[in-house]
């Protein structure tokens, strides 16, 4: 195939790295197969909801429902709920990787530059796919096809696409929340660097745009507001906000060492915790409460830093020189600066609240395309000169080293379930010493429930253990819960050291009445079923 022939058709690199990652995954897959993280579960029970026409408790202000529905249609098909997932995010890991290569060409990224760039974006993927389900990539996808729009030809005088970006950003906060404030902040900012500071061009921008994303996503927030009695956008906001605000979950009152699942069949409360949440905190609460917000802001801006290393080591530095660059703001060309202020505003609402570098995922293709431009050398022209190849270089380490750290993560917790469900054990309330992390896959691949250890109460992190095993049995009569899955010390079902402490011998040494009869003993992971009895 010529340069010519090439050139004729500018997505072939797409086309054939496309099809490599599919025969990739398509491979991979069985060594992934288990690793669904606590989000994962909360996501797949909900699609299942939806396939079942369970429409009252699948609508859920945590989770966003664009991934869940498209699972629920896979799951009606007669797919397996975790195949069905992975397809899903693959499908979003396409359009991502798509919309990229169109982002590419519009600002003339050359052939062999396409070409690695493909290619490593392609490997990113891989990992993204199993790395996180359902939001992220699809989130990206829509806010990276609202700024595609906007850099169309004359954007700025067509009120037709201003109409489109409003649609897109509603489907963007369909598969991710955060869209929304996110939406506003970008689309601000890049019209107005698009208008080239013309305020009247740009309010009519705004006043098109924002409308139409409200009035497509009004739909969704009705139901959201059926739901929960409140107006809102999401729920995982203001819990997010309040948790990591405050250090750690507040329940409510009534709840006491164990939390309850939220409803029948819910793996744990983990799937909408707005129903256990008790007040909720905000910094304006209080001056103590304002000086956490001042250093959660001041240390989510060193892991700001330390997430923009995990996708790329020379990031960080970018960063640097695309904020010098904006000091000559009218020196850059319009379309260049609506891809610094898609940049730049990204992570403003995280470093309120909380970052993994997954939230930081859209900035991979435009931080490709910054690679390649002429930034300012801030004293280091020769790095300035290999920014592409170091990037491209430099973005590969972490989804190799997560692609390797993954490998067969939840095998042993699926092997587990299954012995549960050999000896019937389907249906079942559990409390546990097992880590939750652990606990919810166990429970999700078994068909049961268990109710989360209370952390604050329990002790933890070298803290004492509860007063006394006459709080927890009390608990556990108090929710009619008749097993207990324990792993003891040492054993591969431990998660954490701050877990060796919790509930290990002492349930068997209160002073309340109790027997406990082991009924299963599973030789390969260590752990026991009791059966407890109240006296």
């Amino acid at each position: 195939m010529n340069k010519q022939h090439l050139q004729q058709k500018p997505y072939i690199p797409f086309v054939v790295t496309s099809l490599l990652m599919w025969v990739a995954l398509y491979f991979i897959f069985p060594f992934y197969q288990y690793y669904v993280d606590p989000d994962g579960t909360a996501y797949l029970t909900i699609s299942q909801r939806y396939a079942d026409g369970d429409w009252l408790t699948a609508i859920n202000g945590l989770w966003s429902p664009w991934g869940c529905w498209l699972t629920a249609l896979l799951i009606k098909t007669g797919m397996q709920p975790i195949p069905a997932g992975v397809v899903v995010n693959a499908i979003g890991a396409m359009g991502f990787h798509y919309i990229s290569e169109s982002l590419f060409l519009r600002f003339g990224l050359t052939l062999v530059q396409r070409w690695w760039a493909n290619a490593a974006m392609v490997f990113f993927l891989c990992f993204a796919v199993f790395w996180q389900s359902f939001d992220d990539l699809w989130g990206c996808f829509f806010m990276l096809c609202v700024l595609r729009i906007m850099l169309a030809e004359g954007y700025i005088r067509r009120p037709g696409l201003w109409v489109a970006t409003g649609m897109c950003g509603a489907l963007a906060f369909f598969a991710k929340a955060y869209s929304l404030p996110y939406f506003i902040l970008a689309v601000g900012a890049g019209s107005f660097a698009l208008a080239r500071g013309d305020k009247r061009q740009w309010l009519k921008i705004m006043f098109v745009a924002a409308p139409v994303m409200i009035a497509c996503s009004f739909p969704w927030l009705f139901a959201l507001r059926m739901k929960y009695g409140i107006w809102t956008s999401s729920t995982a906001g203001p819990l997010n906000m309040s948790w990591y605000l405050v250090g750690h979950p507040t329940w409510k009152e009534g709840i006491d060492i164990l939390v309850p699942p939220i409803y029948p069949d819910s793996v744990n409360f983990w799937e909408d915790p707005w129903y256990v949440n008790g007040a909720l905190s905000h910094y304006w609460d209080s001056w103590y409460l304002v000086r956490r917000q001042v250093l959660k802001l001041c240390y989510n801006t060193l892991i700001l830093i330390q997430c923009m290393i995990e996708i790329s080591p020379v990031l960080p530095l970018m960063g640097i020189m695309v904020l010098w660059q904006m000091r000559r703001f009218r020196s850059v060309p319009g379309e260049l600066l609506a891809v610094y202020m898609f940049m730049i505003t990204l992570p403003l609402g995280y470093v309120m609240v909380h970052l993994e570098s997954r939230y930081l995922w859209l900035m991979l293709p435009l931080a490709i395309i910054v690679s390649t431009r002429e930034l300012p050398s801030v004293g280091m022209p020769r790095l300035r000169a290999r920014m592409f190849p170091l990037f491209i270089a430099g973005m590969l380490w972490f989804p190799a080293w997560k692609l390797v750290a993954m490998h067969n993560i939840g095998k042993a917790e699926y092997m587990l379930a299954q012995r549960l469900k050999a000896e019937g054990f389907t249906g079942v309330d559990f409390a546990s010493n097992i880590h939750s992390r652990l606990l919810s896959r166990i429970m999700y691949f078994s068909g049961n429930r268990f109710f989360v250890v209370n952390r604050q109460k329990a002790g933890f992190k070298g803290e004492p253990r509860i007063a006394n095993t006459g709080q927890l049995v009390r608990d556990m009569k108090r929710h009619g819960i008749a097993y207990y899955l324990y792993a003891p010390a040492g054993s591969s079902m431990i998660h954490g050291p701050d877990f060796d402490a919790i509930f290990l011998d002492n349930l068997r040494d209160g002073k309340e009445p109790i027997t406990m009869t082991p009924v299963l003993e599973d030789t390969a992971s260590g752990a026991i079923v009791y059966r407890v009895m109240y006296e």
